[in-house]
C-alpha cells in the first residue's frame, strides 16, 4: 500500500530591452530604451495517487488518483482529473523498478481560451509508464510517461514524458536534471499580441491561435532530504 503526493511551481519571465536613437549627428543621437516583458513559463500541478497490491508481494495492484494543472503558456486555465485502473510490476529488484498501468478517468479541462462548443468534462482512457534505475549510489534515473485519450474526441489525445537524473552532492542534498516532453494532438488557443513596424514598435492587439502541439521543458534543481 502506498500513498504518493507530488507538487511543483514552474514559472519563468522574459524580458527584452531595445535601444534604438535618432539624430541629425553622432554628437545629437540620444540612446532611448524600451522594454517588454512576458511569461514564457508558469506550470504548476499537484497530483496525489493510492496503490494496493492485489496480494502481498504480487506484482499486479489497483490504483486510484487524481490531479490538477495550471499551464496558462499553453492556453490551460485548469485541469482537474480523477482516475482508477490495476497496473502490473514488470521489474522490481534492487536496481530497477519498473510498473506499467491502464485505467479510466474522468477530465474537466478550463482552457484560457475555449472554442466554440468545446466539452469542458470527458471521459479518458490512460495508460502510464514508471521506471527507476539506479545507477550506483550517487547516480539515479527516472522516466516517467503518461499517456491520455479523450473518449468523446479521440483525435484529442496527450503524452507526457519526464525523465531526470538525481546526483548526490552530500548526506541531505542532490542536484537533479529533467527534461519534459509534452505533446498534444489538439492544443489549446492562445492568445499572441501583434506588435507595430514602427520604430519602436508597440502592441496593437492581441490574435488568437492554436498553440504548439510540442513544448519541452529543461529543469535544474536542488534536492534536500530530512
Amino acid at each position: 500500500m502506498t500513498l504518493t503526493f507530488k507538487s511543483g511551481i514552474l514559472r519563468s519571465e522574459t524580458s527584452l530591452t531595445r535601444v534604438t536613437t535618432t539624430g541629425n549627428s553622432l554628437d545629437d543621437a540620444p540612446l532611448q530604451e524600451f522594454s517588454t516583458s512576458s511569461v514564457t513559463a508558469e506550470n504548476y500541478f499537484l497530483n496525489a495517487r493510492f496503490d494496493y497490491r492485489l496480494k502481498d508481494k504480487d506484482r499486479w495492484y489497483w490504483y486510484s488518483g487524481s490531479s490538477w494543472e495550471r499551464n496558462l503558456p499553453v492556453g490551460l486555465s485548469s485541469r482537474t482529473t480523477v482516475t482508477g485502473g490495476v497496473g502490473r510490476i514488470v521489474t522490481d529488484s534492487n536496481k530497477t523498478r519498473w510498473r506499467m498501468d491502464t485505467g479510466i478517468g474522468i477530465t474537466r479541462e478550463e482552457p484560457t481560451f475555449p472554442p466554440p462548443g468545446f466539452q469542458r468534462g470527458f471521459a479518458t482512457f490512460n495508460l502510464t509508464s514508471s521506471l527507476k534505475h539506479k545507477f550506483n549510489e550517487n547516480a539515479n534515473y527516472s522516466a516517467d510517461l503518461s499517456s491520455s485519450c479523450n473518449l468523446k474526441e479521440f483525435q484529442d489525445w496527450l503524452s507526457v514524458f519526464k525523465q531526470g537524473l538525481t546526483l548526490t552532492v552530500t548526506r541531505t542534498t542532490a542536484m537533479k536534471i529533467g527534461f519534459d516532453i509534452n505533446y498534444r494532438n489538439m492544443p489549446s488557443l492562445i492568445s499572441v499580441k501583434v506588435y507595430s513596424a514602427d520604430s519602436p514598435s508597440s502592441v496593437i492587439g492581441n490574435l488568437i491561435s492554436r498553440a504548439k502541439k510540442l513544448d519541452t521543458t529543461a529543469t535544474t534543481s536542488l534536492v534536500i532530504s530530512f
